[in-house]
């Protein structure tokens, strides 16, 4: 269930204080529509994203098909859903958005098909993933540089090993991935550091159906 309204603004503000939350903040900067859009945010957490989205004017929901990463959510409209099967009619928001989502994932496509399918025509979906240039080694010389220490290296360290065993993508890859999901890349960028992270856009192309 969400936090109660009087500790909603403080654990909002804590975690857009952090690291992620700030990188999370400065990518929603990047890809929100002017408002107001309708926005859902796939695999939300604790739904920071769609919190931060609708400070922003927007309409925005967050779905997650974990229930423990619900129970402390901070905005109010939030669903229980697995990326691949989404609870929205088609065409239902104007932007879908992942962050550090869709690298996880054994097989990506299906999750981004689906959200693809709920965007409207002419509308996009937002990505955050890690770059081509992401690797353990590289993750560990930032932390070093920046003098992270317990979790916040852990935090880095352990999302750069899972991007060596999954996806990291360039810009090409993420344009051939999307065209397979009626996708069409229209903006990309890297973040942190040297650029270990990959924020991309793309546009709805084609219809899709359920």
């Amino acid at each position: 269930m969400p936090l109660p309204a009087e500790d909603h603004d403080y654990f909002l503000e804590l975690q857009t204080r952090t690291g992620w939350g700030k990188t999370l903040a400065r990518f929603l900067e990047w890809c929100l529509p002017a408002p107001p859009a309708r926005v859902l945010d796939v695999g939300t957490g604790p739904a920071l994203a769609a919190a931060l989205a609708s400070q922003h004017g927007h309409f925005a929901v967050g779905v997650d098909h974990d229930p423990t990463m619900l129970a402390q959510s901070l905005h109010p409209t939030v669903a229980l859903a697995a990326a691949e099967a989404l609870p929205f009619p088609t065409g239902a928001f104007d932007l879908t958005l992942a962050s550090n989502l869709l690298y996880l994932l054994p097989t990506p496509l299906p999750a981004l098909r689906e959200m693809a399918r709920v965007t409207a025509l002419g509308g996009h979906v937002a990505v955050l993933n890690p770059s081509e240039q992401m690797s353990v080694a590289a993750a560990r010389a930032l932390a070093d540089a920046r003098g992270l220490q317990g979790l916040a290296r852990e935090t880095l360290l352990n999302l750069a090993a899972r991007a060596e065993a999954n996806f990291r993508w360039s810009p090409a890859d993420l344009a051939a991935l999307f065209e397979r999901a009626g996708l069409r890349l229209t903006a990309t960028r890297t973040a942190m550091g040297p650029g270990l992270l990959r924020w991309a856009l793309a546009e709805v192309a084609s219809p899709r159906t359920a």
